[in-house]
């Protein structure tokens, strides 16, 4: 079989699939985004999938007011290459690169990924300088080991390209869980290794909280129910000459608000001030289709209402034969659209809007008058690990010129300091570490005549242990069939049934060529229906 149609390779790309008939309420008339006086040089951004692709794009993009980016299930910048001519090209070409497979994935996606910011950061009003900003960025990186869709090698080619430019001790990439191809959380959504409406499932895993813990440092503990505003805004002011339709958004975006936010609690002398985290969704995931799985559920708002972050959060929709999924714009929607070749630059269609949308939650700024006292780091955690890497996190301090992190083998030392120069922020990704070891650490604020403060209290952080070899795939039964790892019989024959057949294996997969199933290869030609443990 062979994939035919533009419309099949879209529904590849597509990062969520299966659409729900779920409503979601419409309101009569969208009142317009409000100014809440946020810090736009605190904002930060995250997304799953094509959301990833997004959130990578304007994080380098816009990086000069950016902290930190989280990705889950991404792929690096300018994947799918906006030199190519065709959106179909640039479409065909963002297969591949969700692949991962040579030229694509790893060294080679990063290379690539390195040059297109290389072309971009020679246009004038493009991107950021980054070298300048990203430097001082953190990064967290999320894929799950059953992601058969966007597939690990993507997902390194998005760690090398910011290795380019980032110190690794601001970079954590959790690899070591199992979850498939969503947006994971701890308390929300159904079984873990399961394809679940909404696309959230529960792998008992906080990703919310761990990427802003990674991107600001330290956080409140999160509130046990939402307590702030999730309000409905209307985003078709922010899309300039275009119509939010031309451009694949929906005319209504959502914006959640927590209480110590909003208006009402503002005075013009305060000690702090409140910062914005963008989410953006996947692939057919947009509200419009799903509700508020993501805008409620997804797990940001609860650490939102006790740690002062509004959390915005746009909306795609889908567009008939260019963006049937809704996808937020990774590849550039139409060849129609003037500057449609622009999608990973300031100048972007979508971009533009969102950066609009950030400068309007930021009118009304005003620093803050408070500050902090130097003095031993507080609030210090070990919250994750993987098998080569520890993350730690601290409370921000203001005061300090940058903190020093010490380790041992032991509780009682003697402590060696690993870091080079003193760590800007609050968190810290150890690297390179032995599997299954405990390790010890303390950390030490470091003043702006080079003095070091007492050390933090003492914390153990332990590697974990290799997760088992794991070949996961996810797509159509069609696709299955076009790749290799699954046939069709076209009628019942040597005990088997109609349809199509995992290679191998010849564990059923249905009789639907559009079918969803995830397979894991086992071996040359041999591939069994389900999920690794």
């Amino acid at each position: 079989m062979v994939v035919t149609s533009f419309l099949v390779l879209v529904a590849v790309a597509a990062c969520l699939f299966f659409p729900l008939d779920r409503p979601f309420a419409q309101i009569v008339k969208t009142p317009p985004l409000a100014a809440y006086g946020t810090d736009l040089q605190q904002t930060s951004v995250s997304g799953v999938s094509a959301g990833a692709g997004m959130a990578l794009q304007i994080h380098v993009a816009h990086s000069s007011i950016m902290r930190g980016v989280g990705i889950i299930a991404g792929v690096a910048y300018n994947c799918s290459d906006s030199r190519l001519p065709s959106v179909f090209a640039r479409v065909a070409r963002g297969l591949k690169c969700i692949d991962g497979g040579p030229l694509f994935g790893g060294a080679d996606g990063a290379t690539f990924a390195g040059d297109r910011t290389a072309d971009a950061a020679q246009v004038p009003g493009a991107i950021d300088d980054p070298a300048v900003n990203l430097p001082r960025q953190k990064i967290w990186l999320f894929s799950g080991y059953n992601d058969g869709e966007v597939r690990r090698a993507a997902m390194d080619s998005v760690a090398e390209y910011y290795a380019k430019y980032v110190p690794p001790a601001n970079i954590f990439y959790k690899t070591n869980n199992r979850a498939p191809h969503a947006i994971v959380t701890d308390n929300y959504g159904e079984p873990c290794l399961a394809l679940n409406p909404g696309f959230i499932n529960n792998c008992q895993y906080d990703a919310a909280g761990r990427l802003l813990e990674h991107i600001y440092g330290h956080l409140n503990p999160r509130s046990t129910a939402q307590t702030g505003a999730l309000l409905a805004f209307d985003q078709s002011e922010f899309t300039g000459a275009k119509t939010s339709g031309e451009i694949s958004l929906a005319d209504t975006g959502y914006v959640y608000v927590p209480t110590a936010c909003q208006p009402s609690t503002q005075t013009s002398t305060k000690a702090s001030i409140c910062r914005v985290h963008v989410v953006f969704h996947g692939c057919l995931q947009y509200a419009g289709l799903v509700g508020d799985a993501v805008t409620r559920h997804a797990g940001y708002n609860e650490w939102a209402d006790t740690n002062q972050i509004i959390v915005l959060y746009p909306q795609t929709i889908k567009m008939d034969i260019l963006n049937p999924k809704g996808c937020p714009d990774w590849w550039g929607l139409s060849d129609q659209l003037p500057l449609n070749a622009d999608f990973a630059r300031k100048t972007g269609y979508q971009i533009k809007a969102f950066r609009a949308m950030l400068d309007r939650l930021a009118q009304n700024f005003s620093p803050p008058t408070g500050s902090d006292t130097f003095g031993m780091p507080q609030d210090f955690a070990v919250p994750d690990s993987t098998e080569k890497s520890i993350a730690l996190v601290w409370r921000p301090n203001s005061a300090a010129a940058g903190f020093n992190i010490y380790r041992s083998s032991s509780s009682t030392g003697p402590f060696t300091k690993v870091n080079g120069t003193p760590v800007q922020g609050a968190s810290f990704a150890d690297q390179s570490l032995s599997e299954s070891t405990t390790y010890y650490y303390q950390v030490k604020a470091v003043g702006q005549a080079a003095n070091e403060s007492l050390p933090s209290i003492t914390l153990p952080g332990a590697t974990t242990a290799r997760p088992a070899a794991c070949d996961p795939y996810f797509s159509t039964n069609m696709v299955h069939a076009a790749s290799g790892r699954a046939y069709y019989l076209p009628f019942d024959a040597l005990g088997l049934r109609r349809g199509f057949h995992a290679l191998g294996t010849n564990d059923e997969l249905g009789e639907d060529e559009n079918t969803l199933n995830q397979l894991t290869g086992e071996g040359p030609f041999r591939y069994r229906k389900g999920y690794c443990p």
